[in-house]
């Protein structure tokens, strides 16, 4: 094992890690498999807001048309 790998697995990945996220980092690589996360947070972000919104949406449309 490189010296790289192994720094790593011993330190950027604890144990507390799951596996599969640590055969992903170890395969992948750690910055593609951190920008990759972070491409899917902010989706997931962004269509849950887009949920917040739709629903907020709603709420005011149901209101405004009991008045």
């Amino acid at each position: 094992m490189s010296k790289f790998s192994k720094f790593i697995k011993d330190i950027v990945l604890p144990e507390d890690v799951g596996k599969e996220r640590r055969k992903k980092i170890l395969s992948e690589g750690l910055i593609e498999t951190w920008q990759s996360e972070e491409q899917d947070r902010k989706a997931k972000e962004a269509k849950e807001a887009k949920e917040i919104a739709k629903e907020t949406y709603k709420k005011a449309r149901a209101s405004k048309t009991e008045s």
